[in-house]
């Protein structure tokens, strides 16, 4: 089987799962698409604006490019996803929204900042915090079948936009196929985050994306996906601090976790609040500790040593 590769034309965005959309490429199994992604807010945020001058539209916040029809794909079927490359543009923005994210009652109005990806291997985040630049897609997803219309978020059965910052050049994604041809489509690039994506944007950037596909003639029970060695994060090699939330209830565990990394990060760092929410989205993780002991949940937000700077 000859392999070939496809330019995706950026103009060919979507704003939403739509079973009835025409496909933008039509390729093989085996074939290899290079994708020119448009931020997710294009034109809404822009480099230097403010929440004030921002004009966020979430009916098209986010440019997905797509579908890709993969010549036969069926239900039933995985569809493979090998990211090849991945590289960020030249500028980012982060914000937390009214109503949104994990902290809306502590955060009330919205903030917006935006960074320069310019510097090389990492961008400044406030003086003496380097925010490491790990690009990965926040959205890649097959058709979900049903229904036939949907917004781009949540995540569903077939991918979609899962935020999975593991997801880096070398990794490997398997998708479940729900409709002929799979009807692949992404967008949502990111050039930072942290899991959990807690103040709800992660650090947006435009990128150059490189994905190979393959077909594999059997079913898969959920998404999954495979990270090489060298490709996972090494944003911990200094070591982390963290804080823990402890609760019957795992969401208010991961509110006193974050709400602690934020007093930490405001008396040790000397950040604001607002900064501080949006780093503990842009670099800091939430992990679930402990599950099984009677009931009550244990949750960590760690933050890395290593993008504090010393003199």
């Amino acid at each position: 089987m000859v392999m070939r590769e496809h330019i995706a034309d950026p103009a060919r965005i979507h704003h939403e799962w739509d079973a009835d959309l025409e496909p933008a490429l039509s390729i093989n199994s085996g074939d290899t698409v290079h994708f020119d992604l448009k931020v997710a807010g294009e034109g809404q945020v822009w480099p230097g604006a403010t929440y004030e001058q921002s004009k966020f539209d979430f009916d098209t916040i986010y440019n997905l490019l797509g579908p890709v029809h993969v010549n036969g794909a069926e239900p039933g079927d995985t569809l493979e996803i090998e990211i090849l490359d991945l590289q960020a543009g030249d500028w980012a923005w982060a914000a937390f929204l009214p109503g949104m994210g994990l902290l809306p009652e502590d955060f009330p109005d919205g903030y917006v900042r935006t960074f320069d990806l310019t510097q090389g291997d990492t961008t400044t985040f406030a003086p003496g915090i380097e925010i490491p630049i790990s690009p990965f897609l926040g959205v890649m997803g097959n058709h979900p079948g049903e229904p036939a219309r949907q917004l781009p978020f949540p995540p569903h059965r077939a991918g979609g936009n899962m935020d999975n910052r593991h997801l880096t050049r070398g990794a490997t994604l398997w998708l479940p196929v729900f409709v002929d041809g799979a009807m692949f489509s992404c967008g949502d690039p990111h050039a930072a985050q942290g899991d959990g994506e807690v103040c709800v944007t992660a650090v947006e950037c435009p990128m150059k994306a490189s994905l190979r596909f393959r077909v594999h003639k059997q079913g898969i029970a959920a998404p999954s996906f495979r990270v090489p060695a060298p490709a996972v994060s090494t944003k911990d090699v200094g070591g982390y601090h963290a804080t823990m939330g402890i609760d019957a209830d795992l969401m208010a565990g991961a509110k006193k976790a974050t709400r602690a990394m934020i007093e930490w990060l405001v008396a040790e760092h000397g950040l604001t609040r607002a900064d501080a929410y949006v780093l503990c989205s842009a670099v800091g993780d939430l992990r679930i500790i402990e599950i099984v002991d009677s009931g009550v949940w244990t949750v960590a937000m760690t933050m890395p040593l290593s993008i504090f700077q010393t003199a």
